[in-house]
């Protein structure tokens, strides 16, 4: 007997949950098409096609109307946009991730990237963690216990070496208190570090309160090496879920570049070239920053060049992600502020609150209210003007048809009108503006749509802000 091929049922399936995690490079490059690689942004033909390669490559999507995408073929309404990828030259904290990297560098040893808990220790929680429908507080919960019993401990349990305090140290650093000794504990790496400058307090005794100072400088290389060292085993006790990220994928050491339909170039009228996007502009930065660092490394360029270099490489991937952050040095603070991808999605004029709960619909207005003493209890003015855009769509019968024919031989500019009309049969409106009204009057059938304006009597919503609750939006008489 042949083995029947499996086929899944045809059916509708409910979304269960949505789980959100970090992507790899790896995954990053599996969903990306193209790799940016040039920062020029248009080849210096007479065409002033975009370069390929570059931030601008068509194969990224279109955002013109007369060019189509050249991966899918489609135009600027059927292409939902192609991502492309950068490579950094050196690793960068993510500033969104940067807190999470803190907390993790808290738990783990800066030797050997094991956590700092006991062989009991971690059974007991890795039982808890076991325990099905964890709510979201006693996870919270969980991890500030397993990271206060972490930062308690400061030697190593697997590799004997000394950790101290993990601090966050100016805009995206991070340093490491290594060298920091206290009275009980003199761990013998530290005296091992104060026996080096022996010579150097002999000619400098300045150097001696200097050394119980020193700290050891995490960079996001640094960090990155550590992460990828964290046993697989580990990686539940740091309360991440391995599918949906490692620790590994909170550094940067690569970009998605998003389609050009989210940042599309706005070609101008009054002056020659186009306008470019907050994103495409940060893109282009941040692609002349890698190759400034790329040209340093292979030239043999001093360290600290390179460093200052990488300073300013994590702080345009920072403002790429979020434009609105404290404490940038002055010297580094850039001239013209700029939309990140946080300022698109929080706040009134984002995502959120500005196209998806909120939106500007049709059939509603706004006005400035005051009292009248001559108006029924259940009524409410509204002002002609306001009359005349609003409209109520009626449909035409036996009984309301020479109301319409009025309606409509009014027009929308004299109240009470009507703006337009529906035909029953051919699903297209016609804007009494223009035309012989006189005639679409005439030709009026049953069961045709006439858009009317708001007339005495009508039943509409009103509400008067802030809606707290129900009784802020109620219906009432209109009184024009």
């Amino acid at each position: 007997m042949v083995k029947e091929q499996f086929r899944e049922t045809d059916v509708a399936k409910k979304i269960s949950h949505i789980c959100f995690g970090m992507k790899s490079a790896e995954q990053m490059r599996q969903q990306a098409h193209i790799q940016v690689v040039s920062k020029n942004l248009y080849s210096q033909d007479t065409k002033h096609s975009p370069l390929p390669y570059g931030v601008l490559d068509h194969r990224m999507g279109t955002s013109e109307k007369d060019r189509p995408c050249l991966t899918c073929g489609k135009n600027l309404a059927d292409c939902l946009g192609h991502y492309g990828y950068l490579d950094l030259e050196l690793p960068c904290f993510h500033v969104g991730y940067f807190k999470a990297t803190i907390g993790i560098l808290q738990m783990i040893c800066k030797t050997c990237s094991s956590i700092m808990l006991t062989k009991e220790e971690k059974l007991q929680f890795m039982d808890f963690l076991k325990r099905p429908n964890l709510a979201y507080l006693q996870k919270r919960g969980l991890k500030k216990k397993i990271s206060d019993k972490c930062r308690k401990r400061t030697i190593c349990l697997n590799c004997a070496a000394f950790n101290g305090p993990v601090k966050k140290c100016g805009l995206l650093k991070i340093i490491h208190e290594k060298y920091k000794t206290t009275k009980k504990v003199v761990d013998h790496f530290v005296s091992e570090f104060m026996q080096s400058f022996d010579t150097a307090i002999e000619h400098n005794k300045l150097v001696e309160p200097l050394l119980t100072r020193a700290q050891e400088n995490l960079n996001p290389l640094v960090v990155l090496n550590m992460f990828k060292r964290i046993p697989q085993e580990d990686i539940p006790l740091l309360l991440m879920n391995p599918e949906a990220g490692k620790p590994a994928d909170l550094i940067i050491t690569r970009l998605l570049v998003p389609p050009l339909c989210i940042r599309p170039s706005v070609v101008s009228d009054l002056k020659s070239g186009t306008n470019e996007d907050d994103l495409t502009m940060k893109l282009t930065e941040i692609i002349f920053l890698n190759d400034v660092i790329k040209k340093h490394r292979m030239t043999g360029a001093k360290t600290q060049m390179i460093m200052e270099d990488w300073d300013f490489l994590q702080l345009q991937c920072a403002l790429y992600i979020n434009s609105e952050l404290s404490g940038i040095p002055l010297n580094m603070a850039p001239k013209k502020w700029t939309r990140g991808f946080v300022q698109r999605l929080k706040g009134k004029q984002g995502r959120f609150r500005g196209n998806l709960s909120g939106k500007r619909v049709d059939f509603s207005g706004r006005t400035v209210i005051s009292p009248d003493p001559n108006l029924r209890i259940d009524e409410v003015a509204v002002p002609v003007h306001v009359a005349k855009i609003l409209t109520y769509p009626e449909r035409v019968n036996k009984a309301n048809l020479e109301l319409m024919r009025k309606l409509v031989r009014n027009g929308p500019d004299v109240h009470p009108g009507a703006n337009f009309i529906q035909n029953r049969t051919a699903q297209i409106k016609r804007f009494l503006k223009y035309g012989n009204r006189e005639k679409i009057a005439q030709e009026l059938r049953f069961g045709d749509v006439v858009e009317r304006h708001l007339i005495d009597g009508d039943i509409v919503l009103f509400n008067r802000q802030p809606s707290l609750h129900k009784l802020s939006i109620m219906a009432h008489i209109v009184k024009i």
